[in-house]
């Protein structure tokens, strides 16, 4: 039987505050917004929410962080000297540029396995 998103919080952090003070670690506050603020607004959060933005901040931060990933994603389409696709791409949230990242990552493997052969 699968674990439930609290049995995962427990298992992995401890508590749902250790979990909170993690992701907001990971994540800034939006503009105007106080670290305090930031941290009340992740507790009303659904674990598995917060458990799924805890996996993509630590693969964004294990990928360079959020610049290396724009200028890989440029770069792996083709167009990182087109200042509006990185202007464009860098509006992206962090999930969305990293699946766009795996995805062009995966047709760039596919693409040079397929030139070897």
């Amino acid at each position: 039987m699968p674990t439930s998103p609290l049995q995962q919080v427990k298992k992995l952090y401890g508590s749902k505050e250790k979990l909170v003070d993690e992701v907001a670690g990971l994540f800034a506050p939006d503009e105007g917004e106080s670290a305090e603020d930031f941290r009340k607004r992740l507790k009303h959060v659904a674990n598995s929410k917060l458990l799924r933005l805890a996996k993509v901040g630590a693969a964004v931060k294990e990928l360079g962080g959020r610049e290396a990933i724009i200028a890989k994603v440029a770069e792996l389409s083709g167009l990182a000297k087109d200042k509006d696709f990185v202007s464009k791409i860098s509006s992206y949230a962090d999930p969305k540029l990293l699946e766009l990242h795996r995805s062009l990552s995966r047709k760039a493997k596919a693409k040079a396995a397929k030139s070897a052969s």
